[in-house]
């Protein structure tokens, strides 16, 4: 009996030696699938953040692309405008898509050649700013209703560099004093804070009306030398300089200040 109990033992554990290998390989699928298991839900929150940041990202394309639909369309109303300007300059018969039929034309005949094209348009223009702006478009300002307060309110707005605020200000002074004394220092400040806003077209026809309506101010230099900055920057290389060479002819004993100035911009786009 203890021989038969014996052979029985060594049968088992000779089973369990046999055997042995392969639970061993499927413990460790287990565990390499359990491994598997555990570093896919690890993953999962990883990759739907990364979902969510493509989602934003798709969502800041189409806004950018908006966007650059909208620039586009600017660019196009602000080339629009400048080529108004440029005819105007060349002698041609501009139409300004924002300001409506402008009249520059007639020959010249003096040594002024811009001022003779400007001064054709038959008289100064006092029917409100350049660009066509009225006072109920102007919102966020509210001008006083005299007009040195009004003038004084719109100047403060300089002092903290607010230019949109202080375009709107210059605008509607201009709207409701045309003909104030203070109204061409509104429009010359309005040039300025179109050319400090980087608003270049809207900028040349501010000084263009400037010198159309006062052609004989004491500014009258430094409005050349702004305007031919404002087509400078517009990459109207050509304009600019006719602009330049006027205003030294014209403007021989101008200040010094605004002569320097004008060679300074005049070396940066190579006039001849």
């Amino acid at each position: 009996m203890r021989t038969v109990n014996t052979s029985v033992a060594a049968l088992a554990a000779g089973l369990l030696a046999m055997s042995a290998p392969a639970f061993a390989g499927t413990k460790d699928r287990v565990e390499a699938l359990e491994a598997a298991v555990a570093q896919l839900q690890a993953a999962s929150p990883a990759a739907l953040n990364s979902n969510a940041r493509i989602d934003r990202l798709d969502a800041e394309v189409r806004s950018l692309t908006g966007r650059v639909e909208e620039l586009t369309h600017e660019l196009e109303q602000t080339r629009a405008r400048l080529d108004s300007v440029s005819a105007a300059l060349a002698g041609g018969a501009p139409v300004s898509p924002d300001s409506g039929p402008v009249n520059l034309t007639g020959p010249s005949a003096s040594s002024d050649p811009i001022a003779d094209q400007i001064a054709r348009t038959g008289g100064a223009a006092s029917a409100g700013p350049a660009g066509g702006a009225t006072v109920g478009a102007m919102g966020g300002v509210s001008l006083p209703a005299d007009p040195e307060a009004a003038y004084a309110y719109a100047s403060n707005f300089l002092l903290t560099s607010d230019y949109a605020n202080a375009e709107k200000a210059f605008s509607a002074f201009l709207q409701a004093h045309p003909s104030h004394p203070r109204a061409a220092d509104a429009r010359f400040r309005l040039g300025e804070v179109q050319l400090a806003a980087s608003k270049n077209a809207e900028a040349a026809d501010t000084f263009i009306a400037f010198i159309r309506a006062y052609p004989n101010s004491a500014r009258g230099a430094e409005a050349y030398l702004k305007l031919g900055t404002a087509f400078s920057r517009l990459d109207q290389s050509s304009e600019a300089c006719k602009v330049f060479r006027t205003l030294k002819s014209k403007y021989p004993t101008a200040p010094s200040a605004v002569l320097q100035r004008t060679d300074v911009e005049m070396a940066r786009i190579n006039c001849k």
